[in-house]
């Protein structure tokens, strides 16, 4: 978000590389939402992404905008950790 004196815009901020697949139903229902179809995405740890935030994917099958709900970090393995984002696609 960018502000110029009192009003606000979305801005792009970045881009990141990360895996995105649909969520079972059940994930919509514990994040309280029910106007979206809901998605899981995983990236790396670092990627600086947080509840609140919104994600574009330009282009492809998963291309739409996409509210960020929820964000934890996960481990594979005992080493390998990356973030787990629930995200939630408008529909149009």
């Amino acid at each position: 978000m960018e502000w110029s004196g009192e009003s606000s815009a979305e801005a792009s901020v970045g881009s990141f590389s990360g895996h995105i697949q649909q969520a079972q139903p059940q994930f919509a229902q514990q994040i309280g939402e029910a106007w979206g179809k809901t998605f899981i995405v995983w990236c790396p740890k670092t990627t600086d992404v947080e509840p609140g935030d919104t994600l574009t994917i330009a282009s492809g099958d998963y291309a739409g905008t996409y509210s960020v709900k929820n964000s934890q970090v996960h481990a594979v393995g005992q080493s390998v950790q990356h973030l787990e984002l629930t995200v939630i696609r408008d529909l149009e």
